[in-house]
């Protein structure tokens, strides 16, 4: 089922998705005619959860949360953004039915890459220990260095096969797959 995609920098929300409890809740709960609200809590749900945010390179969820809020111009007209418990329910509901193990493989993925980013961005190559030896020796550093070279394609590939299965698996019952649609390979 494809519920929310983002396209064209337009959210689309199908008419499927209001018969999800949570969701239908946020929807009843926003009483303007132009569902402002409910909008911008999809917009929320979408960027913070979906696997094919633009936003999920931001392994720290409080500091993706800002930058999507912030952004995206979520916020109303006094600064505020209310993340309601029907929101938080959504959510939930959101991952539990788009979240694959390869989505949750890539996430965790990224956190490593993120950690090691951090660690190259601060490595001090002065730096000595108690013994006033060098802590980092530089040939491992640099080897490091070549590894992430080796890393970032693997990463976009990861990236890419889980798109490709988020696409796969949003897809609704009745629509059937083209011939070779599964990269299966030709015998």
């Amino acid at each position: 089922m494809h519920l929310i995609s983002f396209e064209n920098y337009e959210l689309k929300i199908s008419p499927e998705a209001m018969l999800i409890g949570p969701i239908r809740q946020v929807y009843r709960k926003d009483t303007m005619r132009n569902k402002e609200f409910f909008f911008r809590q999809m917009s929320y749900l979408y960027f913070m959860v979906d696997p094919r945010s633009t936003y999920m390179y931001i392994t720290n969820e409080e500091e993706r949360s800002k930058t999507i809020i912030e952004q995206e111009g979520l916020a109303n007209s006094n600064g505020n953004f209310e993340i309601s418990s029907y929101l938080k329910e959504a959510m939930e509901w959101y991952k539990k039915h788009t979240i694959t193990p390869s989505a949750l493989l890539l996430e965790s993925t990224l956190i490593a890459a993120d950690k090691i980013r951090k660690f190259l961005a601060e490595v001090d190559l002065n730096e000595v220990d108690d013994n006033g030896k060098v802590k980092y020796d530089v040939s491992k550093v640099t080897t490091a260095m070549k590894n992430v070279m080796d890393i970032i394609p693997k990463l976009k590939e990861l990236e890419k096969k889980v798109n490709q299965e988020t696409e796969d698996k949003t897809r609704t019952g009745v629509q059937e797959k083209a011939m070779f649609e599964d990269n299966l390979p030709v015998i």
